[in-house]
């Protein structure tokens, strides 16, 4: 089981990751067992990161060193 994350809107720890990209048998599973969220195939810039499974907040991870994670857009590769 994924670990949970304390939401920041209700507080609870029932926060899971979103998944972006198509998605593999395994993330289906995952999502059935309410281990994470199913988020589509592409991931635009900014999009949430987490969801809450009590209260269905979404937030974007912000990292300690205070920078958002590289997104590399694919049609520009």
């Amino acid at each position: 089981m994924n670990p949970r994350f304390r939401c920041p809107e209700c507080k609870q720890k029932t926060g899971v990751s979103i998944s972006y990209g198509f998605p593999s048998d395994e993330m289906f599973e995952e999502a059935e067992r309410n281990e994470a969220v199913l988020g589509g195939c592409m991931q635009e810039i900014g999009a949430p990161d987490r969801q809450c499974l009590a209260c269905g907040h979404q937030w974007e991870i912000v990292r300690r060193s205070g920078k958002k994670p590289l997104v590399i857009d694919p049609t520009h590769v």
